[in-house]
């Protein structure tokens, strides 16, 4: 009796297997393994998706292929005799597309013995393989992921240990108390001009990022002490990569959102050899303003369009490989008046602005394998950006009055060139220059209140300046527990004939598999915003003559993974800032990194200093049994000290940050899969400088106590975002519902950045942040 019942159960477990089979849709992994160092295919490794028996291997070129995986989240292992064995992080595979991973191993010099590497490794390290500490990767499907991220890496990375979020509206990255001028932004491994909608005048932050995600590759994050091949840097960098089209089917997604519509399209120029990738969004923001819906500020309409593409080739023996890459956007923003003249009651309400930016970049890159230990990449592109700012007083009859008038266009040819050799499994380096010629014009114009006239030309230049950067970086393997990335970074500016070197060393010891030590330390550099150079006194130009600014960074850093899926990591660091421009009055506080944006309007001498000390520690979740969690949180310690000698408050010291983000799936029937995630942010509120008891009469600018700079706080920044999807996959198409919801619970945030003083009556005038914000998207690939 129970034999029978037992192969009654046997024959309908089988049937359902089999009509489970029949109707779950399957999709083809495709894949390239090559080894770290030399970038030479690995023949004869293993690709594995996790927990089955798809199993292929690696031909000449380093290729494999594994068809008919049933889609849904999946997770590939490969492994060779000789090198770490490699785990991909968890991603989606869809019915509608191939996955194409690019796989990197990294060769031992000999056996681990103890240590065992299998199922232990962090799939969050970064791309770049020098970089052993305050870095990780990232891709387009956890970008997406995070709770009302509106697809921007930027606004991603403020649920990254370190990051302190306090605006709504905008993605500045303020990284352990640093500015968001310290950040650099690179693309296919090139410095670009800052690649934001709305971006800010002299900074790194804006509104959204131009590239959209449907381009992305895996990309890194930094947050200090980078690898030798970062220059022009004081805080932390975004590394990012388009990734190729498939070169073996066309593939399309379209999107549609309140934010706007979006269309990619990607496929094989010549099959299994090259491909094409493009995409493009429109926003309809201004088209939802005109009907009464506002996602940023009842008094603000929005509007931005972009597109980036990649082709990829490749000669027969794979030997050449060719990227044609390009991106571009626009966007402009009005700030309007209040629309009753009749309640007009303080300057703000008829204050007005208009705000448009253009940026573009178009490059080219090929890497050459040389033989089966080195390879050459060289680069070049041509990028350029215009960002253009009016303010306006209206009077009642709706008459302009100019008060300010910025034009600035940010020009450069770039070219880059790396040699990378493997001398063997202990030593292998990489050396290389970058070279940019700065092609820039700067005007910035404002009102006078002392004789109540226009003042043009308070920032005024043009013209060209060369900045060259040669490298070297070296790894060092001397047995299996011990890494060594010492490094060297150099910059001449040859506007002001200002050199640097910048010396770099990161060592990491592995107790263990699971456990590792690192310390790592830096001397980062980086030029003013260029308008900077160019204030104007007369017929001289003061500020010409101004150092780089530079940081030493020193860190220290313990990670731990928690069995297979859990990771602990602390990371305690200290910044010590020095050169930065200061004013040349022992009674002035003035500190240029306490700007957000713009540039300096006044003459300024490099004597200033600042340290940020802090620790971050965070616990992370990779994305497993439908689940992912990332929680941080940082304390620190931000200060400047200027003429006198006096430590005081960054605008940047808000204390504490912390974030919560995850994401949890559950399997439905019919193939469907439904997820909620969440997003908390939290910084200990932001430090601003009180009013001067005395004020220059009507003028729009104040004057600040600077005996007391940074010496009044506003309330903590709170608030929690959230996200439900339902993800469906057909035969031949996948879609995707989506609704992200801004500020869940409709807390009342003070926008501190973006105060507004008024001389009626003589105070600040602040705006509340967002309240709840939906966005709700469709996208479906086919």
């Amino acid at each position: 009796m129970r034999i029978s019942h037992l192969l009654i159960l046997i024959t309908v477990w089988m049937k359902s297997e089999v009509k489970a089979q029949v109707t779950t849709p399957t999709q083809t992994i495709r894949g390239r393994v090559v080894d770290a160092e030399s970038q030479s295919p690995v023949k004869g490794a293993t690709a594995t998706i996790e927990g089955t028996l798809f199993t292929a291997m690696t031909d000449t070129s380093g290729n494999f292929v594994l068809p008919g995986i049933p889609v849904g989240r999946q997770r590939v292992q490969v492994s060779f005799v000789g090198y770490q064995i490699y785990l991909s992080d968890y991603f989606i595979l869809n019915s509608a597309k191939e996955t194409d991973l690019q796989i990197t191993l990294i060769e031992e010099k000999k056996s681990l013995g103890q240590i065992t590497i299998t199922g232990t490794r962090n799939p969050k390290l970064p791309v770049n393989k020098y970089a052993l500490v305050s870095g990780r990767s990232f891709s387009a499907e956890e970008t997406q992921r995070f709770a009302a991220s509106a697809n921007d890496p930027g606004r991603m990375a403020m649920g990254f240990p370190g990051v302190q979020p306090s605006r709504d509206s905008r993605n500045d990255i303020i990284i352990r108390g640093n500015n968001p001028v310290g950040m650099n932004w690179r693309l296919e491994g090139l410095d670009i001009p800052n690649p934001n909608h709305f971006a800010r005048r002299g900074s790194s932050g804006g509104g959204i990022t131009i590239f959209s995600l449907s381009v992305l590759d895996h990309s890194d994050f930094y947050t200090g002490a980078l690898a030798a091949e970062y220059g022009d840097v004081l805080s932390g960098a975004f590394d990012v990569h388009f990734r190729k089209g498939n070169q073996q089917k066309a593939e399309h997604t379209f999107k549609a959102g309140m934010i706007g519509l979006e269309f990619s399209t990607e496929g094989p120029i010549q099959k299994g050899r090259s491909s094409y990738l493009v995409n493009y969004r429109y926003s309809f923001l201004d088209i939802l303003n005109a009907f009464g819906i506002n996602l940023v500020d009842e008094r603000e309409r929005n509007k931005f369009q972009d597109v980036s593409f990649n082709l990829a080739f490749n000669n027969k023996k794979n030997t050449v490989q060719t990227n044609i890459w390009g991106m571009g956007g626009y966007s402009k923003e009005n700030f309007l008046a209040v629309d009753d003249t009749a309640q007009w009651k303080q300057y703000d309400d008829y204050a007005v602005y208009e705000n448009s930016t253009l940026m573009g970049a178009f490059g080219i890159a090929q890497t050459i394998k040389l033989n089966t230990k080195s390879f050459i990449k060289t680069s070049i592109a041509v990028m350029g950006q215009q960002i253009k700012w009016v303010d306006d007083t209206l009077t009642k009859q709706q008459v302009a009055t100019k008060v300010n008038d910025e034009l600035y266009n940010n020009n450069r040819v770039s070219a880059t060139v790396s040699f990378n050799h493997k001398v063997n499994t202990v030593v292998n380096f990489k050396a290389g220059m970058y070279a940019s010629l700065l092609d820039y014009k700067f005007n910035k114009g404002e009102w006078n209140y002392t004789n109540n006239s226009f003042k043009p030309n308070v920032i005024m230049g043009e013209g060209n300046s060369w900045l060259l950067q040669p490298y070297l970086q070296f790894g060092i393997k001397p047995n299996s527990r011990i890494l060594i990335n010492p490094g060297v970074h150099s910059m001449y500016f040859a506007l002001n004939k200002q050199f640097v070197i910048d010396p770099r060393l990161s060592v990491q010891y592995r107790f263990s598999a699971k456990t590792n030590l690192t310390a790592a330390y830096g001397l980062h550099s980086k030029l003013l915003p260029l308008g900077s150079y160019f204030y104007q006194s007369g017929s001289s130009f003061p500020n010409k003559d101004l150092k780089m600014m530079r940081s030493h960074h020193y860190i220290l850093a313990f990670d731990q993974m928690l069995g297979k899926k859990w990771r602990f990591h602390v990371e305690a660091y200290r910044q010590q800032l020095f050169q930065i421009p200061v004013v040349d009055n022992i009674d002035r506080t003035y500190w240029i990194l306490n700007e957000m944006e713009g540039y300096a309007n006044e003459p300024l001498v490099s004597k200033g200093k600042g340290t940020n000390t802090g620790v971050d520690l965070s616990l992370e979740k990779f994305f497993s049994k439908g689940l992912f969690m990332i929680a941080s949180f940082s304390v620190f310690d931000s200060k400047f000290i200027p003429l006198d000698g006096k430590s005081y408050n960054t605008r940047f010291n808000s204390r504490t940050s912390a974030s919560w983000v995850g994401a949890k799936e559950w399997k439905l029937k019919k193939n469907k899969v439904l997820q909620a995630g969440w997003k908390v942010l939290y910084n200990g509120g932001v430090p601003l400088s009180p009013l001067a008891a005395v004020q220059n009469g009507s003028s729009r600018q104040p004057v600040l106590d600077e005996t007391k700079p940074y010496s009044e706080y506003t309330d903590a920044y709170f608030r929690t975002d959230g996200r439900i999807s339902l993800r469906k996959d057909k035969k031949k198409i996948s879609w995707q519902l989506a609704l992200d919801i801004q500020n869940l619970f409709a807390q009342k945030n003070i926008d501190p950045l973006g105060r507004r003083y008024d001389p009626t009556t003589n105070q600040w005038t602040f705006k509340q942040q967002s309240g709840i914000v939906p966005v709700l998207s469709y996208q479906v690939d086919f």
